[in-house]
């Protein structure tokens, strides 16, 4: 389900279907975003797995501008983010990690 707002903004809901499986090319592009070297550091993949798919928290719906950009937004604050809310939560299990 998708909501459009008056500036043309949708909101994207939240539909996590656990039967999609990102690919191995999705895994390693968001390995090599956290930090890691999928090659020479393959034991912190698990990391980019987890991560690949982690739902928004509470609260925080994905949008798309006109211009097709993704960001996220809180509905509970009016804080909005390009990255990923648990993005920062992944790299700092990569460094912990290591």
């Amino acid at each position: 389900m998708q909501t459009v707002t008056s500036n043309n903004q949708i909101i994207l809901e939240d539909q996590l279907d656990e039967n999609i499986q990102p690919t191995e090319e999705d895994i390693i592009e968001y390995a090599q975003f956290l930090g890691i070297n999928p090659i020479e550091e393959s034991e912190l993949m698990w990391i980019a797995r987890q991560g690949v798919v982690a739902p928004l928290p509470k609260a925080w719906k994905a949008v798309q501008d006109p211009q097709g950009e993704l960001y996220y937004f809180n509905f509970e604050t009016g804080e909005s983010i390009w990255d990923h809310p648990c993005d920062a939560d992944f790299k700092n299990l990569v460094i912990s990690e290591r």
